[in-house]
């Protein structure tokens, strides 16, 4: 089960959880003993709770962060064309 359900939330309150807001989505970032370092990408405008769920979630693994940079490059890009 994943550390970013409505559920877990509220069986483990105490789990440290970091939110990031990217336009429309949320990135959730939880670490546990358990389940190591996970993220979760939710709908960060949806309307009602039960949309408030994570759409993806999984584990952080190595890599990833260049590959987020390779992607903000990107979006960098983009915006300048704005």
């Amino acid at each position: 089960m994943s550390s970013h359900s409505l559920r877990a939330k509220r069986r483990h309150p105490e789990t440290k959880r970091e939110r990031y807001q990217v336009s429309h989505i949320t990135f959730e970032l939880s670490t546990t003993a358990k389940n190591g370092t996970t993220f979760a990408l939710i709908a960060g405008e949806a309307a009602q709770a039960k949309d408030q769920r994570p759409l993806f979630s999984g584990h952080i693994n190595k890599g990833m962060a260049t590959q987020l940079r390779q992607l903000a490059h990107r979006v960098a890009e983009l915006e300048e064309k704005l």
